[in-house]
């Protein structure tokens, strides 16, 4: 049973705060999110497709998680009406357990893009990262820590309960420590790991512009993209990594640390825009533009980076 301290606020501060905040992230989230999936459901099935398939996977991977993870909101919003939590322990495990895989899950896919692209670019391994094999092992891999995590527990019969059966509310992370090892890893392993992906895929692109004599233009627009990309991923990741790994808890900061948490739902397809252009081009045809308006050094920069995404 959670032992929770509410010296800064109460339940119903904690409920009014929590149905808020997932009402701010709820709107533009989900709507973002349902237009990445259609683009790339769109520009899959087009006649002129040049999307990879393993790139098109992990963005349907990460879309559909984050999608999975807005659609357990509205047990939040319960709470707000009902002041407890009413939908019994069962279901509040489910919900956690779902909650932890697909914010895993998610990052996890969009870390893969990065990978991927790293190993054409810098280790020339193309072949193996449109294998198949490859493929199925990094699609099934974003579920394995959460999902292992939680076996590991039942099958030692010492699963936490998340559910506090006091205030009746249905908290994601506290006294959850396994989990909080788990982000512990994301931040201290994984956020450092994608950023020299980033910075040695740069680095690979400039030393072959001089060996080859082209212009660097593309590669300096490269590096604003690949700039905006780290920035937003890390704004978006250690502020929540920081409050989930706090050992005091309380109310209030869980609710901060579930909105923090929260943010990669919104951040995870502005990235992938970022990082693929076949998918910005389905976009805006989607948004009756015309991607082909762009004069010719635009249209170069494009060509470039759909080889590089």
């Amino acid at each position: 049973m959670n032992e929770t301290s509410s010296t800064l606020c109460t339940v119903s501060v904690y409920l009014n705060l929590c149905a808020s905040s997932k009402v701010v992230l709820l709107v533009p989230s989900f709507g973002l999110n349902i237009f990445i999936l259609v683009s790339t459901v769109s520009c899959l099935l087009g006649r002129q497709s040049k999307i990879r398939s393993n790139v098109a996977m992990f963005i349907l991977g990460s879309t559909s998680c984050n999608l999975v993870n807005l659609s357990l909101w509205p047990m939040t919003i319960h709470w707000k009406q009902h002041g407890h939590w009413r939908l019994g322990s069962h279901l509040c495990e489910v919900m956690v357990s779902a909650k932890h895989m697909t914010s895993s899950a998610s990052f996890h896919y969009v870390s893969f893009i990065t990978f991927s692209i790293y190993l054409t670019v810098v280790c020339g391994c193309r072949h193996l990262v449109n294998s198949r094999l490859f493929l199925a092992l990094q699609l099934l891999f974003p579920f394995l820590p959460v999902g292992l995590k939680d076996l590991t527990l039942w099958l030692l019969h010492s699963h936490v309960d998340h559910l506090d059966s006091i205030n009746l509310t249905c908290f994601s992370f506290i006294n959850d420590e396994v989990m909080r090892v788990l982000l512990l890893v994301k931040t201290v392993v994984f956020l450092p790991l994608s950023l020299y992906f980033y910075a040695h895929i740069l680095h690979t692109i400039v030393q072959s512009a001089k060996v080859m004599h082209r212009s660097q233009r593309v590669n300096f627009h490269l590096a604003k993209v690949f700039s905006l990309i780290s920035l937003i991923t890390f704004t978006a990741h250690i502020p929540g990594a920081v409050f989930a790994l706090m050992e005091h808890p309380c109310l209030c900061q869980e609710m901060v640390r579930d909105f923090l948490l929260d943010l990669p739902v919104l951040s995870s397809p502005i990235i992938l825009l970022c990082m693929n252009k076949e998918l910005r081009d389905q976009c805006l045809l989607l948004l009756q533009r015309n991607p082909a308006n762009h004069n010719m050094g635009n249209l170069s920069a494009r060509q470039t980076s759909s080889t590089i995404t």
